[in-house]
């Protein structure tokens, strides 16, 4: 079965309870942690806790967009280039 949603760029902001840049943070020393292994090009983690809310995010962006890993820390994180809102607030304060 499938369900559409229609999410906007503030919906998926609050899907995620935790995020930060990626690319550039040294994530490669703590590589098996996730399954499977991440690519360490992208440029930003989301981790999610809820499943539900894991896939609502991963239907947000297309596959192309994003790779989506288990996290033995606790829950899932979605590796994308895509820059939330609150990332692009960032960029544009740091600016």
């Amino acid at each position: 079965m499938k369900i559409e949603i229609d999410l906007t760029a503030a919906d998926f902001e609050r899907l995620w309870v935790s995020s930060m840049k990626w690319q550039g943070i040294n994530w490669e020393e703590q590589a098996d942690r996730f399954d499977p292994t991440p690519e360490f090009s992208w440029t930003y983690a989301y981790w999610f806790d809820e499943y539900a809310a894991l896939k609502m995010a991963e239907g947000f962006l297309t596959a192309d967009q994003c790779s989506i890993h288990s996290d033995e820390a606790g829950g899932w994180v979605i590796l994308t280039n895509y820059a939330s809102p609150c990332h692009l607030r960032d960029e544009l304060v740091s600016a």
